[in-house]
């Protein structure tokens, strides 16, 4: 994630342990503007706590981050208060979010798309909305709300800024034009252009017109083509103990038999068993064949993988199966896309691990002194 924070000396400042778990769930393709000052024509000026843009996907996003001293017991649509434990009502975070969204359009559209997006018709804006809050768990009520969403998981709502796609994106016209557009937002929105973000968004191209980031997965996905090729031959030579018309039981033979066959005729050597990894990878490597890179495809992808090993009793060792192992298998094969496994399936690994062999009808147990494996039956 590229941070721009406030130039404000005296503003706000998110929690730096928020910045940081952020800066670990999106990648750099992300640019995030924290406590930005928004002034546009005909408006009061606007406090936003997030604003987020996805130059990958061309999506945007304004959020609303409300700490609170009880846990949400109910959470509102525009209209009505949001209800505390106790009873206690509080401002609808919805209905200031709505309005920040609303002068950040009309800035966007006055301030930043004549010089950057000539060609983006404006009115084609499209600005997704949400609220944050930590007080907010899986036992508050959130009733349906008819724009944005409400979320009290933080790497739920990252996944949902990583991965959203929109049926209008704004994308940027080269990528030349990245820094330019963030020295602009940056002025917008009165946050600072950290040391960082200027390095990470110096572009040198290389190699004329070539599109360097197609290229790179283009590569990938070539890459993982032949590790498929690979693992159905490891897996082939491993169960081809024995040349075709060989006899399976050669002691069943009659000895005179035995005894007449050309001194140069040697019994093949047993195929080796493969390894741990060597299997976990050619579960992943063909669950990954033809995959296209995005986060749908990935997930699905992963999911046949894991299904693939819940199956594979090779894999259930005395000690489980080795979710660690599956990670960093598969972390390879989302890396170049999503940054990491967490990030594309929106929760910690093992979490998702346990909730799929829970789907597929099993019992996942801990493993005593393995914290990192599963047992199931």
């Amino acid at each position: 994630m590229l941070h721009f924070p406030s130039a404000n000396s005296a503003a706000h400042r998110p929690s730096p342990r928020d910045v940081a778990r952020l800066e670990e769930l999106l990648d750099d393709d992300v640019w995030a503007f924290s406590n930005c000052r928004v002034d546009a024509p005909g408006r009061p000026v606007a406090e936003v706590d997030w604003f987020f843009y996805n130059v990958r996907h061309g999506t945007l996003m304004v959020s609303e981050w409300k700490g609170f001293p009880q846990r949400v017991a109910l959470a509102t649509d525009t209209g009505k208060p949001w209800l505390l434990d106790g009873g206690l009502a509080v401002p609808n975070p919805i209905e200031q979010v709505s309005r920040q969204l609303d002068a950040v359009r009309a800035a966007l559209r006055g301030a930043i798309f004549p010089q950057h997006f000539p060609a983006f018709d404006a009115l084609q804006l499209r600005l997704m909305q949400s609220v944050y809050s930590p007080q907010v768990d899986q036992n508050t009520i959130i009733e349906r709300i008819r724009w944005g969403k409400v979320y009290g998981d933080l790497p739920e709502l990252a996944a949902v800024i990583a991965n959203s796609t929109s049926r209008s994106p704004l994308f940027l016209p080269d990528a030349g034009a990245r820094r330019a557009l963030a020295t602009a937002l940056c002025a917008l929105f009165r946050t600072t252009f950290p040391p960082e973000a200027e390095t990470k968004l110096r572009v040198s191209p290389k190699g004329g017109n070539t599109d360097v980031v197609l290229r790179i997965s283009e590569i990938h996905r070539q890459i993982a083509a032949l590790h498929a090729e690979l693992a159905d031959l490891v897996v082939t030579a491993a169960g081809a103990e024995t040349p075709a018309g060989q006899p399976t039981a050669v002691g069943t033979a009659p000895k005179a038999a035995v005894k007449d066959l050309p001194a140069t005729v040697k019994t093949p050597p047993k195929a080796p068993a493969l390894t741990e990894h060597q299997r976990m990878h050619a579960h992943l490597a063909r669950s990954f064949q033809g995959v296209n890179g995005s986060a749908v495809a990935s997930t699905k992808a992963l999911e046949k993988a894991w299904r693939s090993v819940l199956g594979d009793t090779l894999l259930h060792g005395e000690t489980g199966i080795s979710v660690s192992l599956f990670g960093s298998v598969g972390t390879p094969l989302v890396k170049q896309h999503h940054g990491s496994l967490p990030k594309v399936l929106g929760m910690p690994l093992r979490r998702w691990c346990v909730l799929q062999a829970k789907a597929a009808g099993l019992q996942p147990m801990d493993v005593p002194g393995k914290p990192s494996n599963l047992r199931v039956r």
